[in-house]
């Protein structure tokens, strides 16, 4: 799909993210965290963290988001088509009681994925 903006608020907690409109006939998987592959084109694939769902720490959305975030990447992908393959669930989504406690679950999730290629 196209990466639209979003409201910004996972670069506020410091793992800025990709929000992914998918293509027309996309399936989504269950609700939940997962590990990825991101790619652009011809371009060498990259291993990120994906989470499918209504971010319920964060005021729960009303549609499902697909929030991609590359570990290592810096740059506008606003308006770029991006290919996420989906190799495995690492949790389910959950509300955390805190920001902090969440910038440390992601922070988990991130370190659980391995380098960033």
């Amino acid at each position: 799909g196209v990466v639209a903006r979003g409201q910004g608020l996972g670069r506020q907690l410091g793992f800025p993210t990709a929000n992914v409109s998918p293509d027309p006939g996309f399936s989504a998987p269950p609700i939940g965290v997962y590990r990825v592959a991101v790619l652009e084109g011809a371009g060498e694939p990259r291993r990120a963290v994906c989470n499918v769902g209504v971010r319920p720490t964060l005021g729960e959305s009303r549609a499902l988001l697909i929030e991609v975030h590359i570990p290592g990447f810096s740059g506008d992908l606003y308006g770029r088509r991006l290919r996420v393959e989906f190799f495995e669930k690492i949790r389910d989504e959950k509300k955390f009681a805190s920001l902090d406690a969440l910038k440390e679950q992601i922070r988990k999730d991130v370190d659980s994925i391995g380098s960033s290629r």
